[in-house]
């Protein structure tokens, strides 16, 4: 920890010794009065200063995965004291500062946020603590190192621009195990939640309305996005595609999985499942 002046604090001192130089040259009374009244003031200041910044541990923090153009968030578990702190600032590298008061007696969680401006993994190297409480003539200031990392998923297009037919259905898992397991027994309305791949397209464009067949089996054909099939300018569009793909299929609860160059997921439907997909695009060399 270290206590430093603030530039008010800078001031002040200079305004002190001033006040001292001329009251020892015309021997004034009240101007000695003032200068200690001040002094000792700046003096209280500091003490209460430092009994409002001492003490305070980080004692663990956790973060979510976010998308890129997001900003990622760091909640920071903060030890218990015994009494208020006031006006405590925290600030990550490139992040805003963010200030609170902790209350005495429990474990306080500040969320500290920072942008994450692109897909791969964000590693605040520190966290810093300041105070300039109660007079902002000095500021208390400690670093904590920090040895966590934010997943940053790619940042998906809008899922308006997908067209469902010629993106989900294009992506039909080849080799599928399930998807000839299961005997067409007819057609039915198509109801919100419905498999894409399970329309009847033919019908619909002969303005029957939408209709979706059914199977005798339980298992839904999957659907594997394979970084081949995506068709974009760069590696960065590409992943922009898949991941859009992904949160489609997971918000239809169809079983999907990802084919990048040397990795290889297999179908699932989980949240767990959306979450490692997604993970796969973040870390993509």
């Amino acid at each position: 920890m270290r206590c430093l002046p603030t530039r008010y604090g800078w001031i002040f001192i200079v305004v002190i010794f001033g006040m001292l130089t001329g009251s020892v040259n015309y021997n004034n009374n009240l101007g000695f009065l003032f200068t200690f009244l001040l002094g000792s003031m700046g003096m209280v200041s500091l003490a209460h200063s430092f009994r409002n910044f001492s003490g305070i541990q980080i004692e663990s923090v956790q973060t979510w995965p976010v998308f890129a153009k997001q900003r990622a968030v760091f909640q920071f578990h903060v030890s218990e004291t015994a009494f208020q702190r006031i006006a405590i600032r925290f600030k990550l590298p490139g992040s805003e500062i963010t200030v609170v008061d902790l209350a005495p007696h429990i474990k306080n969680r500040v969320a500290v946020s920072m942008p994450a401006k692109k897909r791969g993994v964000i590693s605040p190297e520190w966290l810093e603590l300041d105070t300039l409480y109660p007079f902002g003539l000095v500021q208390f200031q400690i670093r904590f190192d920090l040895n966590i990392g934010c997943v940053v998923y790619p940042k998906p297009v809008p899922v308006h621009k997908l067209t469902t037919h010629e993106l989900l259905q294009a992506h039909a898992a080849e080799g599928d195990s399930n998807a000839g397991a299961n005997d067409f027994t007819g057609l039915r309305s198509y109801q919100n939640g419905d498999p894409i791949q399970h329309i009847f397209w033919k019908a619909y464009s002969r303005g029957h309305g939408l209709v979706v067949k059914e199977f005798s089996g339980n298992e839904v054909p999957a659907l594997f996005f394979s970084w081949y099939k995506v068709r974009a300018e760069n590696v960065e569009k590409k992943l922009s595609l898949l991941c859009a793909m992904i949160l489609k299929a997971h918000g239809l609860k169809l079983r999907y999985g990802v084919n990048l160059p040397g990795k290889k997921i297999v179908p699932n439907r989980d949240e767990r499942h959306k979450h490692k997909c997604l993970q796969a695009l973040a870390l993509f060399p």
